[in-house]
């Protein structure tokens, strides 16, 4: 009997088209059916009723549901890496100072990138959301790479691939939320209670993702991630918008990975 599982991304993901491709989802006996997602908070709002089982999505975006959104999600994967993230502007914006006041295009306001974003905000000396700048929810990347070209906002966070384009079409790189990072690390997640339904379903999805991001070179398959949720809930807290310990624990359980990985 196949299991379908339906799980959503920010952007495909090399692994899938791997799994797929070489059939190591049909290995496990599962179907995977994917969404690329334009939101996160459409995503983690669809995985809070039940239309997803399981999200890839920024940890922080986890933190902030479960604490504030009367979520129970449980991240069962962290993989060490890059936020590979950049804050680009509009060609007029030649500093901080020249973003006093002016519009900000996110994903969204309380989470995700736009947490590191509020630090490096704050360091450039604009400290304080609504007086100092004005965050508009716009989107995915390429939503908030419009509202820049269309004059909506004056700046937005990028992913690297991305603003290295914007940067030949003339739009600077402000800074990059890289350096404020010893370790990160991006996350898969479910509902508690899915997971605990679905131990063995949630085995052989790990599995065969784990072998489809080997398969493409990738080795932050090897460990769980701890040090990158532990301080990406510590910048959350930082800049004002963590409620409970910073103890990524109380949202992550690296033991199905480590079962996942047993069985490579």
């Amino acid at each position: 009997m196949v299991d379908t599982l339906r799980v959503s991304t920010f952007g495909r993901m090399r692994a899938h088209d791997i799994c797929v491709e070489k059939g190591l989802y049909a290995a496990e006996n599962i179907d995977v059916e994917l969404d690329v997602t334009q939101s996160s908070k459409a995503q983690m709002g669809k995985l809070k009723d039940g239309t997803w089982d399981i999200v890839h999505t920024n940890a922080d975006n986890v933190y902030w549901w479960n604490e504030d959104n009367g979520a129970d999600f449980l991240i069962f994967m962290a993989t060490p890496g890059q936020p590979n993230q950049d804050f680009m502007v509009r060609p007029e914006i030649k500093g901080y100072a020249d973003l006093k006041g002016k519009v900000i295009a996110v994903d969204a306001a309380e989470s995700g990138y736009v947490t590191p974003l509020r630090l490096l905000l704050k360091q450039g000396g604009l400290p304080q959301e609504g007086t100092d700048y004005i965050f508009v929810e716009v989107g995915s990347t390429q939503q908030r790479i419009e509202a820049m070209k269309s004059g909506q906002a004056l700046g937005a966070m990028i992913g690297s691939e991305a603003a290295n384009a914007l940067a030949a079409e003339g739009f600077p790189k402000l800074d990059t939320i890289n350096r404020l990072y010893k370790s990160y690390s991006g996350s898969a997640a479910a509902r508690r209670d899915w997971v605990t339904s679905n131990p063995e379903l949630l085995l052989r999805y790990l599995r065969a993702h784990l072998r489809g991001a080997q398969s493409a070179g990738a080795r932050s398959v090897e460990t769980f991630g701890w040090d990158g949720l532990h301080e990406m809930m510590a910048m959350r807290q930082e800049v004002g918008l963590l409620r409970g310990a910073v103890d990524a624990h109380r949202f992550a359980d690296d033991s199905y990975f480590t079962q996942a990985r047993a069985g490579l």
